[in-house]
């Protein structure tokens, strides 16, 4: 397996672990519920609330990248192949 390959499957692991814990918590307990939040107790959950979809951001902006660079190399190839005729 090449290590490239070794570290994606680890940050999508990472990603899925992160996400679950971040999205199960409100769930499991009674104090991650908004409606009684006030204050501090608002801020802590506005910042987990701000993790997970800074997870479900950076998911999707990892999946995109690999496909745009795999596009952008084949055009600079091409691009590099015309100018050099």
């Amino acid at each position: 397996m090449e290590p490239v390959l070794g570290v994606k499957i680890g940050c999508l692991f990472a990603l899925l672990a992160l996400t679950l814990i971040c999205g199960l918590i409100p769930i499991r307990f009674k104090w991650f519920q908004i409606e009684a939040a006030r204050g501090r107790h608002r801020r802590v959950l506005s910042l987990l609330g701000c993790i997970s979809a800074g997870v479900f951001l950076g998911a999707g902006f990892m999946h995109m990248t690999a496909e745009a660079l795999e596009g952008i190399e084949s055009e600079i190839q091409k691009f590099l192949m015309q100018v050099s005729k």
